[in-house]
């Protein structure tokens, strides 16, 4: 076993550097063996025993507490015991007892190894733990990320140094170094999905299909591994290319998504539904193959709800964002001259209004950003609303007036970005008098003219 495990941890880079390596113990074989190996492997450095006291049990838990602590002591090494409800955890979290108790141990070691009490941690996961997350996630229709199981090293200070280790062979260590472990007594309760597995259907498995069963479902988990991580750098590479990232949402380039692989497109696009920031609920297959087939869709336009999720098309891209997401209403203010009024829903957009004299106007850039009008012509009370469904104008430069929507088209402005877009209007004239529209610029009748005497500036100020 001892052979396993230095073979694991030198594959890996484990346990490089200085510091008390922590080894997170429950009581049971697999764990008090991982323990008894790191300090007998690692003479010259600190082996800690981190404990977590679920309090699910009782008495039992606190006897399991208390045989961590004496065996820590007989071996000589340090240890870190926490107490929590994981009852009361789940109850408040809404979640099952399983979750709840594996979120409260990870905290304990990111605490653990955030104020350098520990350097690393390992837990006891061996092959037949493996073999049972890889034929468990297989059941529910796992990919490859998922067939990659019980990855050795978590968090890059979290390893697995005993994958390659069979539980019969940690038994086996146990008897010959003459170590005492404590036995779960729910670890044997078959009203759990897993204890069903693992003590019904691996069984049956060895005795009828492949004696080596564990080592064939480790290996295929040892393939994913090495898969993913070579996934996770392509993966981002081509993030860089198809995703871009914004207030508005994630904003996907359907052209450059179009232009990749089958595989690679369902990557791109799982790796964004498992974003946290985004709240897609469990992404699976289904989703990931709605999402895409929006992507490929002959129409211009679209929409397709996943979990939690939103994603619209239009024009070349599609914008993920959350259900519910607070979208940009409708709004009408005074526009004061000079002065700033900062966009309703909008907290990077304010528009800014000036009046200069002609000569000055030289000092201004040509840009869509600002628009310059004839203050003598303009009328002097002015509003800044949203556009509305039928407005329309002439724009300087063009023979004719156009509706905005129309506008929209041909500028190829997605439908996402039209919410709250602002115009400025004539106020007192029912709102059909617009003078300038973001983009678009100002109306014919009222653009600054080389007779102008003063000019009014609009500018957009908007942080991109």
């Amino acid at each position: 076993m001892l052979e396993k495990l230095r073979k694991r941890i030198d594959r890996e880079r484990m346990f490089t550097g200085n510091g008390t390596i922590g080894a997170a113990v429950s009581g049971g074989a697999d764990s008090v063996a991982l323990l008894h190996a790191l300090r007998t492997l690692f003479p010259d450095r600190t082996i800690a025993a981190v404990h977590l006291n679920h309090c699910l049990r009782g008495a039992e838990s606190d006897a399991d507490e208390a045989f961590v602590r004496q065996l820590a002591d007989d071996l000589g090494c340090r240890h870190f015991v926490r107490r929590q409800d994981v009852a009361l955890s789940a109850a408040t979290s809404g979640g099952n007892l399983e979750r709840a108790g594996r979120h409260a141990r990870y905290r304990f070691f990111e605490e653990l190894l955030a104020d350098g009490s520990c350097a690393a941690i390992a837990t006891g996961h061996t092959q037949s733990d493996q073999a049972e997350t890889v034929l468990f996630r297989l059941f529910r229709g796992a990919c490859g990320g998922g067939l990659s199981g019980v990855w050795p090293v978590y968090g890059g200070r979290v390893f697995r140094p005993m994958l390659d280790v069979r539980r019969c062979e940690v038994l086996e260590y146990l008897e010959r170094s003459g170590l005492a472990w404590r036995e779960d007594a729910s670890n044997f309760d078959l009203s759990f999905a897993r204890n069903r597995l693992r003590h019904r259907l691996l069984p049956q498995l060895r005795q009828e299909w492949n004696s080596n069963v564990d080592s064939a479902l480790a290996h295929t988990a040892d393939w994913a591994v090495e898969e993913e991580r070579f996934w996770n750098r392509r993966t981002a590479e081509l993030t860089a290319r198809c995703v871009r990232r914004g207030t508005a949402g994630t904003c996907l380039d359907l052209q450059e998504l179009q232009a990749l692989s089958v595989a690679e497109q369902r990557r791109v696009l799982l790796s964004e539904l498992k974003r946290p920031e985004l709240g897609c609920r469990n992404p699976g297959f289904e989703h990931v193959e709605s999402l895409r087939a929006l992507v490929l869709a002959s129409a211009g336009s679209g929409v397709v709800e996943l979990p939690g999720v939103r994603a619209e098309r239009s024009f070349g891209q599609i914008r993920l964002q959350r259900q519910g997401a607070e979208q940009r209403g409708a709004y009408d203010l005074p526009l004061p001259v000079p002065g700033r009024v900062p966009l309703p829903g909008d907290d990077r957009s304010i528009i800014s209004t000036r009046v200069v004299e002609a000569g000055s106007t030289k000092m201004l850039y040509d840009s869509r950003a600002i628009a310059l009008l004839d203050w003598d012509c303009v009328p002097k009370s002015l509003r800044l609303r949203s556009w509305r469904d039928g407005d329309r104008y002439k724009p300087a430069g063009l023979d004719s007036p156009k509706k905005i929507k129309d506008l929209f088209q041909r500028s190829r402005i997605s439908a996402w970005e039209r919410a709250g877009w602002p115009v400025v209007v004539a106020d007192g004239t029912g709102d059909s008098c617009i003078v300038w529209a973001r983009a678009f610029g100002p109306a014919g009748e009222f653009a600054v003219r080389p007779t102008s005497e003063r000019t009014l500036v609009v500018e957009d100020l908007r942080a991109d």
